[in-house]
């Protein structure tokens, strides 16, 4: 359970009591899973869900105690439902992959000549968009970085576990917008 215990600890600032995290791992499913059919059974939508964590929100006005106790029970109902798969917690969580390299600036690739692509043909090519798999939705790709295989496939992989993809022209992610050919040769230390 995340509380206030985590302030002040690596990458921490703050924490909102209003948004409660849920590590599903123990359930042997995904948060995509479980979130659906928390939806299904108990009319309980999240504000996100991911491959191993769920976040609800309580609201200012709201009766947390009520609230909370629906939340446990539909929880418990889901899990039952899930019946036994495993147990996932010692599975660590997976980090999302290496940045890019930057091969021009994010202001030349986004507002230059650009053109759209497949998105099997993309790899290697310079992004003019911005690519944030959700959760969590902070961006995986800015315009101006060399697109590389493993991004691509963990924002794929995101998609196909229910995720979405923010910033992109094409949310399913057929096609990426790339910069145009004869205008990616820029290099980062050049810019």
């Amino acid at each position: 359970m995340l509380d206030e215990r985590l302030v002040g600890a690596p990458g921490v600032h703050g924490y909102d009591p209003l948004r409660l995290a849920i590590d599903v791992r123990g359930t042997g499913a995904n948060g995509y899973e479980v979130a659906a059919l928390l939806r299904d059974r108990a009319d309980i939508n999240l504000e996100l869900a991911g491959e191993n964590v769920m976040v609800g929100v309580f609201g200012m006005a709201e009766p947390a105690g009520p609230q909370g106790e629906r939340l446990v029970s539909a929880l418990r109902d889901v899990v039952e439902a899930l019946g036994e798969r495993g147990d996932r917690t010692r599975e660590a969580f997976a980090p999302p992959p290496p940045w890019g390299e930057l091969a021009m600036s994010p202001r030349e690739a986004f507002l230059g000549p650009q053109e759209v692509v497949p998105v099997r043909g993309a790899v290697g090519r310079i992004a003019a968009e911005s690519l944030a798999a959700y959760p969590p939705g902070i961006p995986n790709v800015l315009p101006g970085e060399r697109l590389t295989a493993e991004t691509l496939e963990y924002i794929q992989i995101a998609l196909e576990h229910g995720g979405s993809l923010r910033g992109a022209s094409d949310r399913r992610l057929d096609t990426v917008r790339v910069v145009a050919p004869g205008d990616d040769f820029r290099r980062a230390d050049a810019v």
